[in-house]
C-alpha cells in the first residue's frame, strides 16, 4: 500500500509502527543467544562511507544470509516459506534481494560506490566491531571480507 501511495498516512503509520517494533528490544525479551552481525558489519560501512543505515543493510543482509544460511537451514527455510511462500533458503534470499531492488534500495557494494580501498577499511572496522560486540569468534577479517564479497 505504501509503495503504491506514499502519501497514505495510515500506511505510513503502520510502517513506522512496524519499524519501531522491529528492533526496539521487545522482540527478544526472555530470549538469549542472538546477535546482530548484519548491523555490526553495516555500522562499519556507514562509518567509512557515509552510507545510510537502511541502504547498507539492504546490501549486507542478502550477502550475510547467503554466507550464513547453511549454519541454520531450518530457520532460513522457514523465512523463505513464511515471508515469500517459497521452499528453499536460497529462493528466499533471492526474493529478499529482488524485493530490495523493487523498492529501490541498493543490493550491491557497487551501487553504494564502495571501492576496494574502502572495502578494506570497512572490513577492518567491522572486525574491530566484532571484538567490541563480542562476536570475533565467528566474524574475523576473513569472514567479514567473504560476506562483503558476496555483495559485489
Amino acid at each position: 500500500i505504501l509503495l503504491q501511495n506514499p502519501n497514505d498516512l495510515d500506511a505510513r503509520g503502520e510502517f513506522a509502527w512496524a519499524a519501531t517494533l522491529a528492533l526496539n528490544g521487545l522482540t527478544y525479551l526472555g530470549t538469549a543467544g542472538f546477535s546482530y552481525p548484519n548491523h555490526m558489519i553495516e555500522h562499519a560501512m556507514s562509518a567509512i562511507c557515509d552510507v545510510p543505515h537502511g541502504a547498507g543493510l539492504s546490501v549486507v543482509m542478502p550477502a550475510w544470509m547467503t554466507w550464513y544460511h547453511d549454519h541454520n537451514p531450518k530457520q532460513f527455510q522457514r523465512f523463505s516459506k513464511e515471508i515469500f511462500g517459497l521452499s528453499t533458503a536460497e529462493q528466499g534470499i533471492e526474493a529478499l534481494r529482488a524485493w530490495f531492488n523493487k523498492i529501490g534500495t541498493p543490493t550491491t557494494l557497487e551501487q553504494l560506490n564502495i571501492n576496494q580501498q574502502d572495502l578494506k577499511l570497512i572490513v577492518d572496522n567491522a572486525a574491530q566491531n566484532a571484538i567490541d560486540w563480542q562476536m570475533s569468534d565467528i566474524y574475523s577479517n576473513q569472514v567479514i571480507a567473504t560476506i562483503l564479497n558476496l555483495a559485489k
